[in-house]
């Protein structure tokens, strides 16, 4: 069942995999963006999830101004909360996976992250967790 709808995402639980799934499915910039995050982490507080998948395959590429954001603002807030395993399936554009690439390497060490290119195997991941 949706948590959160939106043109460009849809926001999940996922109870079998005890999961916040983050589903994209456009370009999002600015406010959209920075929403869509912050509803995930609404979702991670009030089920007290350690497992986040987020399928950026139709994502497109994060702009500089929201890499700086989700790094000095939304990766401090993530980390304090039970999130400790995050999937990722890669988007499709080489010019996202770039942008994408660049804000996984700033995860913290107390965070595991695995790169999946398709659902099934990003769900299997998280189900071993």
């Amino acid at each position: 069942m949706a948590q959160y709808e939106s043109a460009f995402l849809t926001i999940e639980w996922d109870g079998s995999i005890e999961a916040v799934i983050m589903n994209w499915t456009d370009f999002a910039e600015g406010e959209e963006y920075r929403e869509g995050l912050d509803k995930g982490l609404e979702v991670i507080e009030q089920h007290g999830a350690e497992n986040w998948l987020a399928d950026l395959r139709e994502m497109g590429a994060v702009s500089q101004e929201d890499q700086e954001w989700t790094r000095n603002e939304w990766h401090p807030r993530a980390f304090e909360t039970s999130l400790t395993n995050m999937a990722i399936i890669q988007p499709e554009s080489v010019v996202a996976e770039m942008s994408v690439d660049d804000l996984v390497q700033e995860i913290g060490e107390e965070t595991t992250i695995q790169i999946f290119d398709n659902r099934e195997d990003a769900k299997s991941w998280l189900d071993e967790q």
